[in-house]
């Protein structure tokens, strides 16, 4: 990428914010009247004319203005854009969605809906969020009850803050001696132990002393591991999808349809903001740089939070390239940096 000297930088950086402000081509007249620059409009257009050549400017039809190429976004997120600070961004009532008095901080996945609704508000653009990972979440509590004579009910509560239970049918009511028994085997299987772990653990040999109640303790073993499961397979949230429609850029269906498509199949977008778990830090990915084909309409700016020092999941907001990158990049950072305050005191308290 060449470095740009002062004026063309700031060119550039007008050209991306008026043509992502108003969606149309920007014209050397109105970068020197809207920005009061004190050369002529002859020279601002050479200056164009030279950043077309390099790559960083498009001419959509011959007299039309200009606007920003993909590489001039990226130019201009990594060298011009400036954050901007979250108080300008979230009001107290939206950041007090991260404070541990909100109910919905003790569920993760309401959490997390929340989250990308927040998002998706902040931004204008459709916001996706993946649910922790497995080998980051470890069994919190688990619990079994008898509420009723021929049903038992087991709970089990996950460091995340998710919740599973599952209603066990038996035979007969059971002592407080049996249950007791249940109880103990329970805890030493399954208490503290990682989801992925326990996700391929064998079947627990019965030990002498419990064979007594080997058959409720191989529904309860069934049961608790279908928690198990539902508890390894990492949901995907999505919210905003309205924000796509109302982009000038998708009013022809067929550019609409394939970016639709691809959000409504949450296990592509997993793998794909996967890859950006690695990195740990705020990534913006920008048309032509999507590994999807269907998305190299759009850019995407993600980030992964984290449980204690590991990383858990990823938050993240998909719009067109014509993007407000600072808007975007700002929220995700915050988002990420508050849900994993919030997730690592969830999983602190446990």
């Amino acid at each position: 990428m060449h470095r740009l000297d002062e004026r063309k930088a700031f060119i550039l950086q007008a050209v991306v914010q008026d043509y992502v402000a108003t969606a149309e081509p920007v014209g050397s007249e109105a970068v020197v009247e809207r920005y009061g620059l004190r050369v002529s409009s002859a020279t601002v257009r050479n200056e164009m004319a030279e950043m077309a050549e390099m790559g960083y400017l498009r001419q959509p039809h011959v007299s039309a203005g200009r606007i920003p190429s993909d590489l001039g976004y990226r130019y201009y997120v990594e060298n011009l854009m400036k954050p901007v600070p979250f108080s300008r961004l979230f009001s107290p009532r939206q950041t007090s969605l991260f404070s541990p008095t909100n109910p919905e901080v003790g569920e993760v996945e309401r959490l997390l809906q929340a989250t990308c609704r927040l998002l998706a508000e902040i931004t204008h653009y459709a916001s996706v969020a993946t649910a922790p990972e497995t080998d980051v979440v470890s069994i919190r509590h688990i619990l079994l009850s008898q509420p009723a004579a021929d049903k038992l009910l087991l709970v089990v509560v996950a460091s995340s803050g998710q919740v599973e239970h599952r209603l066990i049918a038996v035979p007969e009511r059971l002592s407080e001696h049996q249950m007791a028994l249940l109880d103990k085997m329970l805890q030493e299987r399954y208490a503290m132990r990682p989801v992925r772990e326990l996700l391929h653990a064998e079947p627990l040999v019965v030990p002498p002393e419990m064979l007594s109640v080997e058959p409720v303790w191989k529904l309860t073993e069934q049961a608790a591991q279908d928690c198990i499961e539902s508890l390894s397979q990492q949901e995907v949230f999505l919210e905003g999808l309205q924000h796509i429609l109302e982009q000038p850029e998708f009013r022809q269906v067929e550019r609409l349809y394939p970016v639709i498509s691809l959000l409504e199949r949450p296990q592509m977008l997993m793998r794909l903001l996967q890859r950006v778990e690695a990195s740990g830090k705020v990534q913006v990915i920008i048309g032509e740089e999507n590994p999807l084909p269907e998305m190299r309409c759009c850019s995407f700016v993600a980030s992964s939070y984290r449980i204690g020092d590991r990383i858990a999941g990823t938050v993240s907001v998909w719009g067109p390239t014509r993007m407000h990158y600072e808007v975007a990049t700002s929220a995700v950072e915050y988002i990420a940096n508050a849900l994993s305050h919030v997730l690592t005191q969830i999983s602190v308290s446990s």
